[in-house]
């Protein structure tokens, strides 16, 4: 349900959340910077914008959540040793970004909606600020921070702290370049035309990381992933 920024704030700030984390593909990611917003998925559609496509999609729709915006309170890929299924580019913002959006009121999943089938408000749902307070477990891969009243957008300029893209280790055959440089070079320039400077670095995988494997086993998805355009 929905709670007021302020408490979602120190709520997560009481947790030890510093800051927020969004995960998407090369070509996504793009629009979001040149934009200089993060983007519902509904809202890129809307816009007649690219997107890679996300496995949830038909959930979001399903439930509602098709224009909402999505973040996570910790790197996923960092905790989990593995490639975060929405992509290989994360967004690494400021918590403020919570208290000082504006967007009316946020909402905080207790389960990841593709988990949602008959489960109730409730259990899908933190339903107070101190439910919140009490339950929120930071690193937890359901509990996600949704902005539900921005209007499909929400500006984070002022907020973004650094860009990190992971290297696949792959390339590209027919340009005989490499993904990691490809995608690199793409998001830089969408930087520019957003008017927005902010480091990009190369992901630092933790010991025992799956992630290159899994890109390498799977390079029609890689591609898909990494490719800067249609």
């Amino acid at each position: 349900m929905d709670i007021a920024p302020k408490k979602v704030y120190e709520a997560l700030v009481g947790k030890g959340v510093s800051h927020i984390h969004h995960v998407n593909s090369v070509i996504t990611a793009c629009q979001f910077l040149r934009q200089g917003s993060l983007m519902s998925r509904g809202t890129i559609e809307r816009k007649d914008l690219f997107q890679t496509k996300q496995k949830s999609d038909d959930d979001d729709k399903a439930y509602g959540i098709w224009f909402d915006v999505f973040v996570d309170s910790v790197d996923i890929h960092d905790r989990a040793k593995r490639a975060n299924a929405y992509g290989p580019v994360m967004f690494v913002l400021d918590v403020k970004l919570i208290e000082e959006a504006y967007t009316g009121r946020v909402w905080v999943t207790k389960l990841n909606p593709t988990k949602w089938e008959g489960k109730s408000r409730n259990e899908r749902w933190f339903s107070s600020a101190e439910d919140l307070k009490e339950n929120f477990v930071k690193g937890r891969f359901d509990q996600m921070i949704v902005f539900r009243h921005c209007g499909g957008e929400l500006p984070f300029k002022k907020y973004l702290k650094e860009v990190i893209l992971d290297d696949p280790k792959l390339e590209a055959k027919k340009d005989e370049v490499d993904y990691y440089s490809m995608a690199y070079g793409a998001l830089r320039l969408s930087m520019t035309e957003g008017g927005i400077d902010v480091p990009i670095h190369k992901r630092n995988c933790p010991e025992k990381c799956t992630c290159v494997a899994e890109y390498q086993a799977d390079t029609k998805r890689s591609r898909e992933m990494y490719s800067p355009k249609i």
